[in-house]
């Protein structure tokens, strides 16, 4: 199946009016997701890097509009790719910001190649997953619970990432991710 380019992509987030941010944002995303997914595809794994990078480019499209739905931004996402995209993309959309305790042991999907890639970007710069959900703490938890409900996801990620990186021979807080900047993706 046919995948929209990265152009293809890029020129879809303009018409849907995202943000300069979001979109550099989305380019490292998809680094990130096509860096895993490509060394994954030399151990063996069979991932489909054109879906990933499509999926990982569009993740955020319903991030704004969202601001003034107060819709999750990931359902009203892959609302607003229905039609336009492979339904393989939509799906991805909108899995990107959910994780469950059920997944983490793998199969390694495309999926989980972009909720995790997602995870490992603040703004436009790749972080560790701790640090990323330090963040997320300090930015959206408004009490107690919620400071736990995220602690909790934080360590569903640090299973996925034991799971996916135990297939690899580089290291989350390897050269190779953390390295990854805007300024070294061409057409950024």
């Amino acid at each position: 199946m046919l995948f929209p380019s990265r152009t293809e992509c890029m020129e879809l987030l303009r018409q849907f009016d995202m943000p300069q941010n979001i979109r550099r944002h989305s380019l490292i995303v998809a680094e990130v997701a096509l860096l895993l997914a490509g060394r994954l595809n030399q151990n063996g794994s069979r991932l489909d890097l054109e879906l990933i990078e499509a999926a990982a480019l569009l993740h955020d499209v319903g991030k704004m509009p969202s601001l003034k739905t107060r819709e999750d931004h990931a359902v009203l996402g892959a609302r607003m790719l229905e039609g336009i995209v492979a339904p393989a993309i939509a799906s991805i959309v909108k899995e990107h910001i959910s994780l469950a305790s059920s997944q983490v042991a793998g199969p390694v999907t495309e999926s989980l190649i972009v909720n995790y890639s997602d995870k490992r970007v603040k703004h436009d710069q790749v972080v560790l997953i701790e640090e990323r959900y330090r963040d997320l703490i300090e930015r959206y938890a408004k009490g107690p619970p919620q400071v736990q409900f995220l602690r909790d996801k934080l360590d569903l990620y640090v299973a996925l990432e034991r799971t996916i990186f135990s297939h690899l021979t580089i290291a989350p807080q390897g050269s190779e991710i953390m390295g990854i900047t805007i300024d070294r993706i061409k057409g950024a």
